[in-house]
């Protein structure tokens, strides 16, 4: 099923015509007489939805003329998109608008009082209203050897509510529903192909009426004799910072970047922003030919307890877009506290260069991710708070060589660095944070 997005309008209409004026009379809502004299009111809605979307069987207008001494009060059923011509009189009436679903605003209200003039031919209304389906799910679908369809399913708490097929770019509306809890699923998504949407294969909604929520389904499909694959996956999160290493394979050595997040440990996010990407990889150099060690850490702020029964969530895609399937870390089953280093400091050499010295005797220390604390401004708009910059996107594994920052020439001044900042990382995945705002010593 493929739905092409699109609008519905009612016709706008001139009635100064009296030729359209006529044609109306003689039928456009079935129940205005062919003899009837002005004056006219004229009721025209102007719908916008998208073709799929439900925007009602019947629509009821009641035309009252308020002050009741003129004894009119016309009701006309009409389909959705029909216009209503009323026979009244010089005065001022109430015409209210019902049966439009739940998930269609009106923009003035469904009541509204429209004055007749004396010596006025036809007096004209127009309700605008807009529609949106209380689900409207997508599917979008590229790669290598794209799926061509999908089985969905929408539940609730008891149970499968409506299934169906979609093709892999598609678009499926769903309405009529109870308020309540649902969720929608994708399912028969190929091996090769992955999600990469929050939420994964499933998303879920609270319908409360109104329509607008979102089903958006972004798969990836990746050649399988080409794609990365994750060996090791390792995280822990402490004083506001979510700690990862992982090992990576790519038969062709391209991966380039890596997708981050603190998800619900379904897949659907649980940041405000959102989860972060970093590209890079490319530039690091792998332990063999065609795996790699990233390590990272990147510095949240949010109490510890906040990420109890969370996940850290790790994908990696290549330079062709292939990507290995997301991999969700439960947050809380670090095994100790990370290695600690013999000697840390960082200091000026130079003006025109930083450098560190780190010392470990730990035999679980495997390597670190280096990052450094910036004036506010210097990595991008200003917003009242030191900048955090690192060193690459896949750290240092291995000996405890620290390059020596460059500075100037169209890099940071030595004057814009505040502290360095290292995340040691052992076996387990277990980190230390150390950090030296003491550049001079």
């Amino acid at each position: 099923m493929r739905h092409v997005p699109g609008g519905r309008r009612a016709p706008r209409l001139d009635w100064r015509m009296p030729a359209v004026v006529a044609a109306l009379l003689a039928g456009c809502d079935g129940g205005t007489k062919p003899d009837a004299e002005p004056p006219y009111i004229a009721i025209i809605p102007v719908i916008t939805a998208e073709d799929g979307t439900d925007i009602g069987r019947q629509y009821t207008y009641q035309v009252t003329e308020i002050s009741g001494t003129l004894n009119i009060d016309e009701v006309r059923r009409v389909a959705p998109t029909d216009t209503v011509i009323v026979p009244v009189k010089p005065a001022t009436y109430r015409i209210t608008l019902s049966g439009v679903p739940s998930q269609c605003q009106v923009q003035q209200g469904t009541e509204i009082y429209l004055l007749v003039p004396e010596g006025a031919n036809t007096a004209v209304w127009r309700f605008q209203i807009s529609c949106e389906s209380q689900i409207r799910m997508t599917t979008a679908t590229d790669g290598y050897q794209n799926d061509a369809s999908y089985v969905w399913t929408l539940s609730n708490g008891v149970g499968i509510v409506r299934s169906g097929v979609a093709a892999g770019n598609d678009t499926v509306y769903f309405d009529g529903l109870p308020d309540g809890e649902y969720s929608v699923d994708l399912a028969h998504v190929a091996g090769n192909c992955t999600p990469i949407n929050d939420g994964g294969r499933r998303q879920r909604f609270s319908i409360t009426g109104p329509g607008g929520a979102r089903a958006d389904f972004r798969v990836v499909c990746s050649d399988p004799a080409l794609r990365p694959e994750f060996l090791q996956v390792a995280t822990s999160y402490h004083d506001g910072v979510s700690g990862f290493m992982f090992r990576v394979a790519d038969p062709d050595g391209d991966a380039e970047r890596y997708y981050w997040d603190i998800t619900d440990c379904a897949g659907t996010s649980v940041l405000p922003a959102g989860g972060r990407q970093r590209r890079g990889l490319l530039v690091g150099a792998p332990v063999g030919p065609d795996t790699a060690t990233i390590f990272g850490a990147i510095e949240l702020g949010l109490p510890d307890a906040q990420m109890q029964g969370r996940c850290t969530s790790l994908r990696v895609q290549d330079w062709n877009g292939n990507t290995t399937a997301v991999v969700e870390e439960p947050i809380g089953n670090e095994s100790g506290p990370g290695p600690i280093p013999v000697a840390f400091n960082a200091r000026l050499q130079t003006t025109a260069a930083l450098g560190t010295v780190l010392q470990m005797s730990d035999p679980d220390y495997v390597g670190f991710f280096g990052a450094a604390r910036l004036r506010d401004g210097i990595l991008g708009t200003p917003d009242g708070a030191p900048d955090l910059g690192v060193f690459n996107a896949f750290g240092y594994e291995g000996d405890v060589l620290v390059p020596t920052i460059p500075l100037g020439g169209g890099r940071p001044e030595y004057y814009d660095y505040y502290a360095v900042i290292l995340y040691l990382f052992d076996r387990a995945g277990n980190f230390t944070r150390v950090e030296d705002d003491d550049l001079f010593n």
